[in-house]
């Protein structure tokens, strides 16, 4: 099942505005916001901020609330950030780009450490 982040279905139904009207006026396919409505895309701020302007609604109202408890998550996670600095990970590598050059990314063994611990302390943390 798809996340609801966003409420534009609900608006656009207590508008008489049609999906494809909104779309030409957006200048996008109809199908955009056909996936908008459904959760299986997100406008971009700027968008959604559009879609209020034309809807006449307050752009909170096109979004979803998710109520969250605090854990300490974003403490918990700089201080494993730390941890694993001190480690020797390092939070960018340099690969071979498409031409043979250089390019820095982030470290996919440090964003995976992150992740993997975000997940065990959200599961402790219930």
């Amino acid at each position: 099942m798809t996340k609801k982040i966003n409420n534009i279905k609900k608006s656009l139904s207590a508008s008489s505005l049609q999906v494809k009207v909104l779309a030409l006026y957006l200048d996008m396919d109809d199908t955009t916001i056909s996936k908008w409505n459904s959760n299986t895309a997100q406008p971009s701020l700027k968008r959604l901020d559009e879609v209020g302007e034309v809807l006449e609604v307050n752009n909170l109202e096109l979004i979803e609330s998710v109520p969250r408890a605090s854990t300490g998550l974003a403490n918990a996670l700089q201080n494993e950030y730390k941890r694993l600095s001190k480690e020797g990970f390092k939070t960018k590598i340099k690969v071979s780009d498409e031409s043979g050059g250089l390019k820095e990314i982030n470290n996919p063994e440090f964003v995976k450490a992150l992740q993997d611990f975000v997940s065990a302390y959200k599961k402790k943390n219930k």
